[in-house]
């Protein structure tokens, strides 16, 4: 990533930024923090629809023709870089072109690391202010087998002066060492009454708290940041479309958050659409959710990792099977009551493929 930054005139040397690592939330903290710095450019992944929306600046993605230009700078990039060791990855790529566009254009970036942290692409930056907003398993053939080895592997964004904010779960031994005096919590945020957040689910609150305490790090006026909490969305986190509530809830611990939410405002159950990757905790994921779930419909988001749900089905007695999306949230529209809200959940490969159905 060095080597092709440099090809490129090392275009992330032209703005300060904030680099956010984490099992969850990251991408909700780098929201908040946008909606609080609305001409900073904001870089995060996956995308739910389209590639556009992962480089931005404030609520503006990146046009088609701008993404085809900085995809050609790179791409040219590749051919005529001296010390590359690999060709670089889709990712790296994608994050070289966001450091590109925003070279020119912004003095502030938000960037949320891709995997990882420690050899993560977004990590060539010196960054004025480094968030860890959790730990927990995931990504467990890349990053380690237990929740030490995520974290050293977090940890590794920690550069040598900045200050290093981190969430309750992320408040681990290796990471502490390495911020030494430098850890901060999240704010208080009893000093701002004026808070209205627009993201549901108690667990935003963690990630408030980290958004609002980068901003006074960074000097981001209170109004801002009363104004950016208050303002910002995220599509596909606990977001509501009519009677469907998305949530891209794909490991244990977001299936956990999930479980709250519902336990706390859905008490009487809801309609699950359900589509998982292979690769993730789906039986543990299942079972977390299913206490909720007055109904299970699993369903195959269009991946080529995506679990089998008639190999889910089986976990759950009396639960329905639809091979495609588009026919799994029919079913839902017509056989669920029509009071009971229906969840979309379990991957964001589901979301981006189920959300333009329904708007």
């Amino acid at each position: 990533m060095q080597a092709l930054a440099a090809e490129l005139g090392n275009p992330h040397r032209a703005f300060r930024s904030v680099l956010i690592a984490g099992t969850n939330g990251k991408g909700s903290v780098a929201k908040l923090l946008s909606a609080m710095m609305p001409e900073a450019g904001l870089y995060t992944s996956p995308h739910l629809v389209r590639l556009n929306e992962r480089i931005r600046i404030g609520e503006h993605e990146i046009s088609d023709q701008d993404l085809s230009e900085v995809f050609a700078a790179v791409k040219q990039a590749t051919a005529t870089a001296r010390g590359l060791l690999y060709p670089p990855t889709y990712f790296e790529m994608v994050t070289a072109m966001a450091f590109l566009y925003f070279r020119d254009r912004v003095k502030f970036a938000i960037l949320e690391v891709g995997l990882g942290g420690r050899l993560d692409a977004t990590n060539i930056v010196e960054q004025d202010v480094s968030i860890i907003t959790s730990i927990g398993l995931d990504h467990q053939e890349f990053l380690g087998t237990t929740i030490e080895a995520i974290a050293a592997e977090k940890a590794g964004i920690i550069k040598s002066s900045e200050p290093v904010i981190v969430g309750p779960s992320a408040d681990l031994p290796v990471i502490r060492e390495r911020a030494v005096n430098r850890l901060l919590h999240g704010a208080d945020l009893s000093r701002y009454p004026d808070l209205r957040p627009q993201l549901l689910g108690r667990h935003q609150l963690e990630n408030i708290a980290l958004a609002v305490r980068a901003a006074e790090c960074l000097g981001i006026p209170g109004d801002d940041i009363v104004q950016g909490v208050n303002t910002a969305k995220w599509p596909g986190r606990l977001e509501r479309i009519g009677r469907f509530l998305l949530d891209g809830a794909h490991n244990v611990p977001a299936a956990k958050a999930l479980a709250a939410f519902l336990a706390e405002f859905h008490p009487e159950g809801v309609w699950i659409i359900f589509g998982a990757m292979a690769d993730k905790q789906f039986e543990e994921m299942i079972a977390i959710l299913e206490p909720h779930a007055q109904q299970f419909i699993f369903t195959r988001p269009q991946s080529s990792r995506a679990k089998d749900p008639s190999e889910l089905k089986k976990m759950v007695p009396g639960s329905h099977v639809e091979g495609a999306v588009a026919d799994a949230i029919e079913y839902a529209r017509i056989h669920a009551p029509s009071n009971t809200t229906i969840l979309i959940c379990g991957s964001l490969y589901l979301i981006g493929e189920a959300r333009p159905m329904l708007e």
